[in-house]
């Protein structure tokens, strides 16, 4: 029953809620989700669409269950524009591409500034933030990695709570908004939440980002705290391949405002060793592997079910 509530979730998600850029797009899909919680068995006092404001923005952040959980399962819904193609996450090099071409373009800038007149100069240097800036605002077709599969993460962790009374008591359940512009969304939940439920300051936070795609789990943190070394050698008992991250350059998505934000992630190997992302912020986005999250979410169910 529950396998197939999932799946059902899903397909509706692939058919007619991948593209969540737009406000209107964003609302519409907040509707289905709130109506489907409500068929795991979740109650309309446990489901709330908040409106957090930080830096000007007004984020529509979809809680289900007590915001003073001790555990958050947390996922940004909203979908990004189609700048992969700078990202250059491919097979060969992995992420290590993107600064390799930004340095590329910058030396080559440089070097052609002694050849061309300081009209033409200007003008490339003029574009080029325009070059790589502008695709962001051009909506990518298809996201199932990024970051429908931490969607159907946070969904499907929601179904196991609901019929796991232990895992239902600890647990609550977040979709932020606007983490494509700057971990908005999740920047300022984690405000509202340090301020009005001071006591769960330290809580773990679980960010399921990019789960749909790869075989190295990932698993990243900000800061240096306890629960992340736990959380990593768990996983690494469940058999995965896990590789640990911390620090400020990490830190690019909704674990991060959090003290005890943890982020996972599947990635892939590059040929040449940098691990990558398989078709990020772009129209090839189209991969999502249901068995892989339904696994990842059972390792999880356990490490929360066996925490104190």
């Amino acid at each position: 029953m529950e396998h197939n509530h999932f799946k059902a979730f899903a397909a509706s998600l692939f058919a007619r809620y991948e593209t969540r850029m737009w406000r209107k797009e964003k609302d519409a899909f907040l509707q289905h989700c709130k109506t489907e919680f409500a068929k795991l068995g979740y109650n309309d006092t446990e489901i709330m669409v908040r409106e957090d404001k930080t830096g000007g923005f007004t984020s529509k952040n979809l809680l289900v269950g007590p915001a003073d959980a001790d555990v958050l399962i947390t996922a940004h819904y909203d979908t990004p524009g189609r700048s992969g193609y700078f990202m250059a996450l491919n097979p060969i090099g992995g992420s290590v591409f993107s600064m390799i071409l930004l340095g590329f373009l910058l030396f080559l800038l440089g070097f052609l500034r002694g050849f061309l007149q300081n009209y033409y100069f200007d003008i490339a240097v003029n574009l080029l933030p325009l070059v790589l800036v502008a695709p962001m605002f051009i909506k990518n077709k298809h996201n199932r990695t990024d970051n429908t599969s931490g969607v159907l993460g946070v969904f499907r962790m929601a179904e196991l709570a609901a019929n796991d009374p232990v895992l239902r008591e600890k647990c609550a359940f977040v979709l932020f908004d606007h983490e494509e512009i700057g971990l908005v969304g999740s920047r300022a939940f984690a405000k509202w939440r340090r301020t009005h439920c001071p006591g769960k300051a330290q809580g773990t936070v679980i960010n399921l980002d990019c789960i749909g795609n790869g075989d190295v789990l990932s698993v990243m943190t900000r800061k240096d705290h306890e629960g992340w070394h736990e959380m990593a050698a768990f996983l690494q008992s469940e058999g995965y391949y896990v590789m640990k991250g911390r620090g400020s350059i990490l830190a690019t998505s909704d674990h991060a405002p959090f003290a005890g934000g943890i982020s996972l992630l599947f990635q892939k190997r590059s040929l040449l060793g940098p691990l990558y992302i398989p078709h990020l912020h772009t129209g090839k986005d189209k991969t999502c592997d249901l068995g892989q999250i339904e696994r990842l979410c059972d390792s999880l169910r356990k490490y929360i079910g066996e925490r104190p």
